[in-house]
């Protein structure tokens, strides 16, 4: 099952390693990444695409909310994967 969340976290060293690390070993790999960061405020939006096997994506937003860097985390989605649409060839 396919799911986003999208996470405010602290600009500091190792901040993303930390929450990505956290993410694959509770057993959800990552299939997509965006990050954009705020010089201002020292705060990089990240939203993440993961997809696990029966995994819990409620628990894994509570314990990545437990991490120091993270201001604030949020599951966008928790679709079933979309359908691959075929296109037609005309002949």
């Amino acid at each position: 099952m396919n799911h986003t969340l999208r996470m405010t976290i602290q600009k500091v060293e190792g901040a993303i390693i930390r929450l990505l690390g956290l993410i694959e070993r509770r057993g959800f790999s990552v299939t997509g990444m965006n990050a954009h960061a705020d010089e201002a405020a020292q705060r990089v939006e990240i939203t993440v695409h993961v997809n696990s096997s029966g995994r819990s994506i409620e628990t894994l937003a509570k314990q990545i909310e437990k991490l120091y860097d993270v201001h604030s985390v949020a599951c966008l989605t928790a679709a079933e994967p979309r359908p691959v649409l075929k296109e037609s060839v005309a002949c």
